[in-house]
């Protein structure tokens, strides 16, 4: 691909501009750099971002190259190879350089409109041009400007991309490290280590997010600049700092655009692990269709489901012995009646309430209760034994019938 600056424009402005005007500008150099490095101060005291001896110098090299480079572009009078393939490359380092120190293009970028200005305004207070060479240098300039500044970015684009791919790097080697679940002990002086040269200030809690796969991962490009995240593991995840913060969880809701995930429980830094597993039980459920919802579902809003999915045959055992009177009815009524009663149960021992989430009248519900009084005796005047039994009864809806009256 050919660069800009060596790109034959055949009526390039260049070619139409007296040669000699180039020879005329090259003596008022240094004080047209020096004029418009005054009025970048200038600007900078306006925006209260004061521009540093350092920073002068630097720009004060970066004009003096970029004005002489255009003078010589007049006096060659048109396309040159050479001087096209110098320059870029000058300006190609120059933006490296800013983009290695952590800056942006925006004061070279600026200090070149300023130069051009300056530069302007002495050949139109000189009467130096005609009216038509007037406009061809303003042709000139711009063209000048914009290949310079698109070589500036090139330089700037290939340092910024190496540094981000090293610092995603780092960030992923900091995120294995808080996730290792060896068994060994936390060693917070490595791990600071390893988030100082990652550029992660360390948080007091984090939890950890799995993305679930059905979601359309692909689109998860948006995360917080503070969630250590690695998309590409056989288990997408992320660290996300401070999980219970003011609008954390909409905030990764949106970043996420779309995607559903897991959120483990919040952890001190030395127990990401945990969050981990919690988050994995959580998916498991989710990927069972025991837990239903989009977005991101939080582990600390599952716990009842979390807990009664534990041990499935502990849980068996307990419906096995609590819900035995129900044994001797046939499957259907069977699963009425557990219905009734659960809904009976969970609307405070109200029919009326317990008729509205059956949907069906509360005459029957109340009819059914009697049946179940029955059946149950003294127990359903137990708080423990009712507490006992609706934990069951919630158990049989998450896992199904749990072998009621079975030996």
């Amino acid at each position: 691909m050919t660069h800009p600056l060596r790109e034959d424009r055949g009526t390039e402005p260049f070619s139409r501009i007296p040669p000699e005007l180039g020879a005329r500008l090259r003596a008022q150099v240094p004080s047209l750099v020096e004029e418009a490095l005054e009025d970048l101060r200038h600007r900078s005291r306006e925006h209260s971002a004061p521009l540093g001896p350092a920073d002068a110098e630097r720009l004060r090299r970066a004009l003096t190259a970029g004005v002489h480079g255009f003078l010589d572009r007049v006096e060659v009078g048109g396309p040159s190879p050479a001087l096209a393939d110098a320059l870029a490359s000058e300006f190609r380092a120059l933006g490296a350089a800013e983009a290695r120190h952590g800056r942006t293009l925006e004061c070279l970028h600026t200090g070149m409109r300023a130069a051009a200005a300056v530069a302007w305004r002495r050949l139109a207070a000189a009467d130096a041009l005609t009216r038509e060479h007037m406009g061809v240098v303003g042709e000139a300039i711009f063209v000048f400007q914009e290949e310079v500044s698109g070589a500036a970015a090139e330089g700037h684009a290939r340092v910024r991309g190496a540094g981000a791919d090293a610092l995603h790097r780092r960030r992923v080697r900091l995120l294995e490290a808080l996730l290792a679940e060896t068994g060994t002990e936390y060693d917070a002086r490595a791990v600071s280590a390893l988030a100082g040269a990652a550029r992660w200030r360390a948080p007091e809690r984090v939890a950890v997010a799995l993305l679930l796969p059905d979601g359309p991962a692909g689109r998860t490009t948006a995360l917080p600049p503070d969630v250590l995240a690695d998309l590409d593991r056989a288990e997408p995840c992320a660290l996300v700092p401070d999980p219970e913060g003011p609008g954390r969880l909409r905030s990764l809701e949106r970043s996420l655009r779309g995607a559903d995930a897991v959120l483990g429980p919040s952890v001190p830094l030395d127990r990401v692990p945990v969050s981990l597993a919690r988050a994995r039980d959580l998916a498991e459920l989710v990927r069972a269709g025991l837990v239903t919802g989009g977005g991101v579902l939080r582990w600390s809003d599952h716990l009842p489901a979390l807990l009664l999915t534990r041990d499935p045959a502990l849980v068996g055992e307990m419906a096995r012995t609590r819900l035995a009177p129900l044994a001797g009815l046939r499957a259907p009524q069977r699963e009425r009646m557990a219905d009734t009663l659960l809904a009976w149960l969970e609307s405070g021992l109200n029919a009326n309430e317990a008729a509205d989430r059956l949907r069906i009248h509360p005459q029957t519900v109340r009819y059914r209760m009697r049946q179940l009084e029955e059946l149950f005796g003294e127990r359903l005047r137990d708080p423990a034994e009712r507490f006992e039994l609706e934990l069951v009864l919630r158990a049989r809806g998450l896992l199904g019938p749990l072998a009621e009256g079975g030996g």
